[in-house]
């Protein structure tokens, strides 16, 4: 009798674990979904960042933001890119912003600016929430070292 149940429970544990991840909620789109895509809809080359400290200076870099749209919604990414010898730019890093990378944040940026700092970049845009029409103003530091950022929200309402 035990034999006639457990085709049944590997059948209910393959059922459950496809609605498990059929309905999670919140999961972070990677850079790499956007690399080829044709929903990248704002690239800007912001600031330099410095060589490491006993590097000579052709070891220094640029900053790029990547913003694309999908899902009515924005994604950001931060990338630390460096120049070789043949100049040409290869990533260093890159980092999603999680708080607006889920899938189910459901924010639009607009307005978007990014500036060069003495510490780094700063880039500020407006945003509007799909969920409950805030808006807000969202300000993203990123530093000279790689992969680290600071990111802040300011009502506007």
């Amino acid at each position: 009798m035990q034999n006639l149940f457990r085709p049944a429970l590997w059948t209910m544990a393959l059922m459950l674990a496809a609605a498990g991840n059929a309905h999670a909620l919140g999961m972070d789109i990677p850079y790499g979904a956007f690399a080829a895509e044709p929903d990248v809809d704002w690239v800007q080359a912001c600031g330099e960042w410095p060589a490491p400290p006993g590097k000579d200076g052709s070891r220094r870099g640029v900053y790029r933001i990547v913003h694309g749209t999908r899902y009515a919604q924005s994604f950001l990414y931060i990338q630390w890119l460096r120049r070789d010898d043949s100049d040409t730019a290869h990533e260093v890093k890159t980092v999603g912003v999680a708080a607006l990378n889920n899938d189910h944040a459901s924010i639009s940026l607009s307005q978007m600016r990014c500036q060069a700092t003495p510490q780094g970049i700063r880039f500020t845009a407006r945003a509007e929430s799909g969920h409950d029409d805030s808006v807000f103003r969202i300000t993203i530091d990123a530093g000279h070292r790689p992969g680290v950022l600071r990111y802040r929200t300011t009502p506007l309402r």
